[in-house]
């Protein structure tokens, strides 16, 4: 196996803005996915995370979109996690066909407490609010259904994941991603570690 390589690729430039692609991956890799499609300036902190989370890990590769602007990064680089096309990302097209065993996507919120959704199964999301809850100041919450469940097959953190299995979407209030994100980088690491995001 070789060792993983860091590439970054431009995906659209504005007036006031621009939006850059990274991938962090060593050609291979199929076991651990952690993404943030909406770094940089468009939910702040998501990006850092999702790399410090992935090259923390034996065996993972990290994906992620940084959007910043001069004027509002949220309106010009935050396409729905289901409009994400690998035909507009070259970096994920390269990744979009692998069938990841666990894929986390990272994600920002405008009200403070975390969100445990994706289309893993319950137990998953449960073990996940455990281990979150006492990492964490604002409340953990799972989701199922509702604007920030992340249930839909379109949902690219879910058609990454191998078969139907879905991904893991952690959805972070400002105060998590501002103060609390080592924590959760720490409690999502020993999940992935001793197995805890992967279906029973």
């Amino acid at each position: 196996m070789s060792d993983p390589t860091l590439t970054t690729r431009p995906v659209a430039r504005t007036a006031t803005g621009h939006c850059t692609e990274l991938l962090y991956d060593d050609g291979a890799n199929d076991d651990v996915l952690i993404c943030a499609a909406h770094g940089g300036g468009v939910e702040p902190g998501t990006g850092e995370q999702a790399l410090e989370l992935a090259t923390r890990l034996s065996d993972a590769s990290c994906w992620a979109c940084l959007g910043y602007d001069e004027e509002d990064a949220f309106a010009a680089w935050h396409p729905p996690s289901s409009a994400i096309d690998p035909a507009d990302y070259p970096l994920l097209s390269a990744i979009a066909d692998r069938g990841f065993e666990t894929v986390i996507s990272l994600h920002g919120l405008a009200d403070d407490r975390v969100v445990v959704g994706g289309g893993v199964d319950a137990p998953v999301k449960r073990r996940v609010c455990h281990r979150l809850e006492p990492a964490v100041s604002p409340p953990v919450e799972a989701a199922s259904d509702g604007p920030y469940a992340g249930v839909s097959p379109a949902n690219f953190v879910n058609w990454l994941a191998d078969g139907d299995r879905g991904g893991l979407q952690l959805e972070q209030g400002p105060a998590v991603r501002d103060g609390e994100r080592e924590a959760v980088v720490a409690a999502l690491e020993a999940l992935v570690e001793d197995g805890g995001c992967r279906p029973v």
